[in-house]
């Protein structure tokens, strides 16, 4: 079928309209300043708004990244007039796009594919376009008018690793250390989640990632398991007690605590003494989810036997900061529990247990060496996510204790390792070491930060980015799902 030609005259026309259409439906979504909300972590439901962006690239006419002209032998892409090297964010199987990110251009835009668009891997084997994935490496070709990709080959030299879970970013140092390996973050590294471009702030220590990049350098970082948040309501009996979200998180139930949890769904236990519970929940990514536990129907008078064998013999044990001989059969209340095993000259362990049946048999073995840990028997762990913000140093506190102190965003609730602190500003007792700060606020989206805090004399400081209001991107939202539909139907025009 012959493909219908727009003029260029036509052809602004159409993105004037889009550019209209677009201030139009996002009228309600203004920021402070009154200007127009943008947000360019669309997803690819709204990438359509990709393409109305580019005019400012200051590439092409059309907003294409200016690649290098194309004049392929082959004979399958004599009508690919371009090039670019670039890094897929979002693949729409449904819809026949792509939503890639130009490493030429530092710019996103949106191509579309058929059946005859060749798709090759890193051997140059065949794939389909399902087989592509966030933060791979690729180089297109395209036809600029038409928005069509013509081919799309993987990065021969392109490394891939896949659920990261033992990482520590060094954000100031452009590093990124993984597992034992550490690697160099190449200048415009790009964070995705889910299709949307991120920052490095957003990754929390609780995320799963994949990195890809070359050799020694990494180009990409994407989070594939990310991280909400719970709030237990009608929690005031448990208070002192443990919640459980599977097998790997134990939290004390604290005072209006705000726990940060990666996305997916759990079993998730909560009990004090005798008092225990279960509830199904659903963690969704950056999102709160309120768990009610106040109609939890308690089990008081069940308890489980646990024998004890200690090694070596003579070692103490403590189980909830309580002192207990082991000599014989300890008797424990259906629920978690805290237990410290430690000896002179050996390794403290510290675990959590939970009672759940009539007898059980528990086998702890201690290790020779100086005890690395802490009062609280926690253990250092090398696994850091540093966060961007930059410390500013301060004169002591008059009254001798040193103090982190958070300047913004104001009025946000400040929580440190899930307790609550106050609302910002506000401040909090200095403790080196490793520390989850999350803000909220009604209305707003929940962020939450890694802070690896020193040790020295003084007093520090830190101000975080203002939160983003949850009704503003909502409306953002709608306005680019709106223009993406309009953008599409162009495309269609101008394909058939």
């Amino acid at each position: 079928m012959k493909k219908n030609k727009f003029t260029h005259f036509e052809y602004c026309n159409i993105v004037l309209l889009c550019l209209f259409l677009a201030m139009f439906l996002s009228g309600c979504g203004k920021n402070a300043s009154g200007g127009v909300q943008t947000d360019p972590n669309e997803d690819v439901a709204g990438a359509g708004a990709a393409i109305g962006d580019m005019s400012d690239m200051g590439a092409t006419d059309d907003g294409f990244p200016a690649g290098d002209e194309f004049a392929a032998a082959d004979g399958s892409f004599a009508k690919a007039d371009s090039l670019d090297r670039a890094i897929i964010r979002q693949v729409d199987e449904a819809g026949g796009r792509l939503l890639l990110y130009s490493r030429q251009a530092k710019k996103s835009y949106l191509l579309t594919y058929d059946s005859a668009t060749s798709i090759k891997g890193q051997r140059g084997e065949e794939l389909v376009a399902g087989q592509l994935q966030s933060g791979d490496m690729v180089t297109t070709a395209f036809v600029k008018d038409t928005h069509q990709a013509k081919g799309i080959w993987m990065d021969e030299d392109m490394t891939r690793t896949n659920d990261i879970t033992r990482f520590a970013l060094h954000v100031m140092a452009g590093t990124v250390e993984i597992g034992d390996q550490a690697y160099s973050l190449s200048k415009d590294c790009l964070v995705l989640s889910r299709g949307k471009q991120m920052e490095f702030s957003d990754i929390n220590e609780s995320d799963t990632l994949s990195a890809i990049g070359t050799d020694k350098e990494i180009n990409a970082l994407v989070i594939t398991r990310g991280h909400g948040y719970v709030r237990l309501i009608g929690a005031d009996a448990f208070e002192g007690g443990f919640v459980e979200f599977g097998q790997d998180l134990i939290r004390e139930v604290g005072k209006d605590a705000l726990y940060v949890v990666p996305e997916g769904s759990y079993q998730m236990l909560i009990s004090k003494g005798h008092d225990s519970g279960m509830k199904e929940i659903t963690v969704i990514p950056d999102e709160e989810t309120q768990v009610d536990v106040s109609d939890i129907i308690t089990d008081a008078d069940r308890t489980g036997q646990i024998v004890f064998t200690i090694t070596p013999a003579g070692a103490m044990l403590k189980i909830d900061d309580e002192e207990k001989s082991y000599s014989d059969v300890v008797e424990l209340s259906y629920g978690i529990h805290k237990v410290v095993v430690s000896m002179e000259g050996y390794q403290t362990v510290t675990q959590y247990i939970k009672v759940g049946e009539p007898m059980a048999n528990l086998s702890i073995d201690l290790e020779k060496g100086k005890d690395g840990s802490d009062e609280d028997g926690n253990t250092s762990d090398s696994s850091v996510s540093e966060n961007t913000a930059a410390p500013s140093v301060a004169t002591a506190s008059s009254d001798g204790e040193y103090r982190v102190y958070i300047d913004g965003p104001a009025q946000a609730e400040l929580y440190v390792d899930d307790v609550y602190i106050g609302v910002v500003p506000t401040s909090f007792a200095k403790k080196s070491g490793k520390h989850i700060i999350s803000l909220r606020r009604d209305g707003y989206v929940n962020r939450s930060y890694t802070l690896e805090i020193d040790d020295g004399k003084n007093d520090n400081h830190y101000s975080f980015s203002s939160l983003k209001s949850s009704s503003a991107t909502s409306d953002a939202d709608l306005a680019q799902s709106a223009l993406s539909t309009l953008l599409g139907n162009t495309l269609s025009g101008l394909t058939e």
